[in-house]
């Protein structure tokens, strides 16, 4: 069989959507004897999954096109004959399109949350998703609370809508015996322990209030950790730096930029607290990868965040600095630390991508049947039905 993806989430340093993605492509390889076709509006030397050799082609336009323009026009019907199904990553779709599809809504935030986004990004997702969304032949959501969303814009496509999560590569885990944790301090934080804050640094991530709350913190204990917020620097800049400019201690906030997959894993694993208080979520991956290093973890309440820990971390109202602060401050404490560390051993231990994969695999199976089945019903030499 031959799965075609929107790629374009592998472009670039990996981000939620591309770290999915890869997890999704990688998984469906290692279990099947299946042939993948990555689409993109440009040819882009490097993807990150080269290791899969000959079971991976890119179909690319001649000459680079927008991206929204690119799939509205070219995308779909290049498939033809090249692919069985087609998997609309960004939660849009082709309007031209010859083979059966899935639409995977990750989150909505460009519609509820317009504010948090660019023009572009506001531009390209709302004006396509509700027809998306009718006319996809299959619909997956990321999470109950990404459903929920999108039953709140078209009932219908959230009623037929599958609920697939994101797995956790076993890469993240907890420290081995005796690793301590002091090259991480020392290289993020000057060697003080830490809280730290993992994703693109952008508006709706809550990293206006987290600064606020670790400003409260220090104000009342002067040798609470300092703050690393790892991640690149996402659209609108000026509202970080006012941020940053407004916290009494800005030798205790660190910004490392993007991490690697490595430094990610480590910063989790030996962080005092790891913070994710999104105004809104899709998902998480932060959180669960967080969960799967056994991380003491605090999140915000947005639904999907709740949805993710399934109790395994502290959540607290969002936008609210000083119930953050003070919750951070509760959670410092050595017992709960061990309380949550222990719960997070237990719920990541659950986030590996076996049940997603085990999902996917069938879904698409389904979709290649549905296509296989209309064809045998246009049986060569039928003559169509003039009626």
């Amino acid at each position: 069989m031959r799965i075609a993806f929107d790629a374009r989430p592998l472009i670039g340093p990996r981000t939620g959507v591309g770290v999915w993605l890869e997890g999704v492509l990688r998984g469906l390889a290692a279990g099947t004897d299946w042939h993948f076709v990555l689409c993109l509006p440009r040819r882009v030397v490097e993807l990150g999954v080269g290791d899969l050799g000959g079971r991976v082609s890119v179909l690319a336009p001649p000459a680079p096109l927008p991206g929204t323009l690119w799939l509205h026009t070219l995308a779909g019907p290049a498939l033809a004959g090249r692919a069985d199904v087609f998997v609309g990553s960004l939660g849009v779709r082709p309007r031209r399109l010859p083979i059966p599809d899935v639409l995977m809504v990750h989150d909505v935030t460009p519609r509820t949350r317009p504010q948090a986004h660019t023009f572009a990004n506001r531009l390209c997702f709302n004006a396509y998703l509700e027809e998306s969304l009718a006319s996809a032949g299959t619909v997956v959501c990321l999470s109950e609370a990404t459903r929920a969303a999108v039953a709140r814009i078209q009932p219908g496509a959230a009623r037929r809508a599958h609920v697939i999560g994101a797995g956790v590569d076993p890469f993240f885990s907890p420290a081995a015996e005796g690793e301590d944790g002091a090259e991480a301090r020392l290289r993020f934080a000057g060697g003080r322990p830490y809280l730290v804050q993992l994703g693109t640094l952008e508006p709706r991530k809550g990293i206006a209030t987290l600064l606020a709350a670790h400003a409260l913190v220090l104000a009342r204990d002067p040798d609470a950790p300092d703050l690393v917020l790892a991640g690149g620097r996402g659209w609108g800049g000026r509202w970080l730096a006012s941020a940053l400019a407004r916290h009494p201690a800005p030798g205790r906030v660190h910004c490392p930029g993007y991490v690697s997959r490595d430094d990610a894993r480590a910063l989790l694993r030996h962080a005092e607290l790891v913070v994710l208080v999104s105004e809104e979520e899709g998902f998480g991956l932060p959180l669960a990868e967080a969960l799967a290093c056994g991380a003491a973890c605090v999140a915000s309440d947005a639904p999907a965040l709740v949805e993710v820990s399934a109790g395994a971390a502290r959540h607290v109202a969002r936008g609210d600095a000083a119930v953050l602060a003070v919750a951070l401050a509760a959670a410092l404490e050595p017992e709960a630390q061990r309380s949550l560390r222990a719960s997070a051993r237990r719920r990541g231990a659950e986030m590996g991508w076996a049940g997603p994969l085990a999902a996917w695999r069938a879904l698409l199976e389904d979709a290649a049947r549905g296509q296989s089945a209309a064809a045998q019903l246009r049986m060569p030499g039928d003559a169509p039905d003039r009626h």
